[in-house]
């Protein structure tokens, strides 16, 4: 696995520093910030404006909670791995917590995003959700940029918050938790 940590060290340089400008640095802050807390915990309350989009409040709200608070911060305590900031090199822009393993903003934003992509997928609200893997890239990117997470700490984020949006999607009308649309 020496070539995996060898990848991981090398990615987060180019990022971390190879990118490291004072332009930038307040874009991909805000972008992290944007992957956990208020935005992904209120942002579902903007479709209760919508009459054909007030459904997609409660999944999206159950996927942040199942993502963030439940996979990844449970992961993060049985898998503890040091966060990259620690490294002597590392241009550190935040402070942190828990383990780097997996990124929780990145998994939240994932499974945020997956979840509006499979509600929407069929309606003309498509544009939004696809904007939403954008944004869920980006905060992915900003947390490398940030200094405080390994590539791979990402790709699980990616991967963990793809597949709890997915199983979700399958899961939450067994549970009667309405997620396409109906006609009224």
């Amino acid at each position: 696995m020496d070539w995996l940590y060898q990848w991981d060290l090398s990615e987060f340089r180019s990022i971390n520093i190879g990118w490291s400008s004072h332009w930038l640095d307040p874009v991909f802050m805000v972008l992290s910030y944007s992957g956990l807390g208020l935005f992904p915990t209120l942002a579902p309350f903007l479709f209760l404006f919508g009459k054909r989009t007030k459904h997609y409040v409660l999944p999206l709200l159950i996927t942040v909670f199942v993502s963030g608070v439940l996979l990844a911060d449970v992961i993060k305590q049985l898998i503890p791995r040091d966060r990259p900031s620690n490294l002597a090199f590392a241009i550190r822009q935040e402070p942190h917590l828990l383990g780097s393993f997996p990124s929780g903003h990145t998994t939240t934003s994932f499974g945020f995003a997956t979840m509006l992509t499979l509600m929407a997928w069929n309606s003309r609200f498509r544009w939004i959700a696809v904007s939403s893997f954008l944004w869920a890239i980006l905060v992915g990117f900003s947390r490398i940029y940030r200094g405080v997470h390994w590539p791979t700490d990402v790709l699980a984020g990616a991967c963990l918050g793809i597949g709890s949006g997915c199983l979700l999607y399958i899961v939450l009308p067994k549970v009667k938790v309405r997620v396409v649309e109906t006609a009224d």
